[in-house]
C-alpha cells in the first residue's frame, strides 16, 4: 500500500513538472512527455485540477480526431515572499517582492533601513502578510553568512548575531529561509540563462577594490563546507592577510589568478562572475591574455553577468522553491 502511494506521488510530480515546463498541455501531450499511461493521466490531471494546481482550459479541435481539452498551470496556486538585504550608496536597504511560481510579481517594496535591526526587517515581512496572506514560504539572501540559523559574517559586521529563521519563522508560522547573496546570485544566473543542473559551477563575486567570494553549485545544490566556509577566497595563501586590491586592474589581475586556482582544483563546467565595472568582452581578453589558462586542461565557458540584484532575486526565487521534489 506504501508503495502504491509513493508510484503516485512520483506520477503527480512527473505531470506537475511537464505541465510547469509548458505552462499549458492536453493530457495526450502530458502523458507522452512524462511516460505515464493515458489512463492513469486522467486520474491525476483530475487530483490535480480539484486540488487548484492545474487548471482546465479551453477545448482544442485537431482537424483529425476529438476535441481535447488543453490545462494550464496554476502559478498562483503558491505565493512566496522574497526579502533581499542589499548595500546601495553605503547603506542597506530592503528590497522585498510577493511573487508566484514563474515569479510575477504581485507586491513590491524597496526601503532603505534607517535602522539596521532585526526588528526592521519584521516590521516589513508583518506590513506585506497584512496585504497577502496566503504566502508559503519566505526566502532572505543576506550581505554575510551563516552558521547553523545565526549570522555570524555580516555587512560592517552589523547584521551579526541575527537569528532571521527563528525570529520571523516563530512569529508568523511561515517556513523561512535564508542564504548568503552571492551564492544565489550564483544560482540566479545559472536558472535565468538555463546552464545545466549536471554542471559544475564556480560563482565569483568580486566588488572591485575589496575581498572576493565564491560559489561551488552543482546537481541544484550548493556547495557550503563545513560551517559554510567554502568560497572564502580571503584565505588563499596570497590574499590572506593583504590589502584590498588598490585599483579595479588590480582586481581583475587577482580575479584571473583566483580562476586558475579554481579551474585546477575542481575542473568546472562553467565560472559565473559578477564584478562590477567588468563585461564579458573585457572578460574574455583577460582570459586570452594568461598563459596559465592556456596550460590546463580544463577549458570552463566564461559568463560575465550584468546585474547581481536581479540575479539576487532569481536565486531567492530558487531557494523559496527548493522544497518542491519536481522542479
Amino acid at each position: 500500500m506504501e508503495n502504491k502511494h509513493v508510484v503516485k506521488e512520483a506520477n503527480l510530480n512527473k505531470i506537475r513538472s511537464v505541465l510547469f515546463r509548458h505552462r499549458s498541455a492536453t493530457k495526450a501531450k502530458l502523458a507522452n512527455e512524462s511516460d505515464i499511461s493515458t489512463v492513469t493521466v486522467n486520474g491525476l490531471v483530475k487530483e490535480l485540477v480539484e486540488a487548484g494546481e492545474f487548471i482546465g482550459g479551453e477545448l482544442i479541435h485537431p482537424k483529425i480526431g476529438r476535441p481535447s481539452v488543453h490545462y494550464h498551470f496554476n502559478y498562483d496556486f503558491e505565493h512566496y515572499l522574497l526579502i533581499s538585504i542589499q548595500e546601495a550608496a553605503g547603506k542597506l536597504h530592503i528590497v522585498a517582492n510577493v511573487v508566484n511560481m514563474r515569479g510575477d510579481i504581485k507586491i513590491s517594496r524597496n526601503q532603505p533601513m534607517e535602522k539596521v535591526n532585526i526588528e526592521t526587517v519584521i516590521e516589513v515581512v508583518t506590513e506585506i502578510l497584512a496585504q497577502k496572506s496566503e504566502i508559503t514560504t519566505i526566502a532572505i539572501s543576506i550581505p554575510g553568512k551563516k552558521i547553523d540559523s545565526k549570522i555570524v559574517v555580516s555587512w560592517r559586521d552589523e547584521l551579526n548575531g541575527w537569528d532571521l529563521e527563528s525570529e520571523i519563522a516563530g512569529r508568523f508560522g511561515i517556513p523561512v529561509h535564508v542564504e548568503n547573496d552571492a551564492n544565489l546570485a550564483t544560482v540566479g544566473y545559472c536558472k535565468e540563462v538555463a546552464i545545466p543542473d549536471y554542471s559544475y559551477v564556480v560563482g565569483i563575486y568580486y566588488l572591485p577594490m575589496s575581498m572576493p567570494g565564491a560559489s561551488l553549485f552543482h546537481n541544484n545544490q550548493l556547495f557550503r563546507g563545513q560551517n559554510g566556509l567554502a568560497g572564502e577566497i580571503r584565505y588563499l595563501p596570497q590574499l590572506i592577510g593583504q590589502e584590498c586590491a588598490s585599483s579595479f586592474e588590480a582586481s581583475a589581475r587577482n580575479l584571473v589568478d583566483i580562476m586558475c586556482i579554481y579551474n585546477s582544483l575542481l575542473a568546472p563546467h562553467t565560472f559565473v562572475i559578477h564584478m562590477e565595472g567588468l563585461e564579458q568582452q573585457a572578460l574574455e581578453a583577460l582570459i586570452l591574455e594568461n598563459g596559465v589558462l592556456h596550460e590546463q586542461p580544463n577549458k570552463p565557458n566564461f559568463h560575465c553577468a550584468d546585474s547581481f540584484n536581479k540575479d539576487v532575486m532569481a536565486g531567492l526565487q530558487w531557494l523559496a522553491m527548493s522544497n518542491l521534489a519536481w522542479l
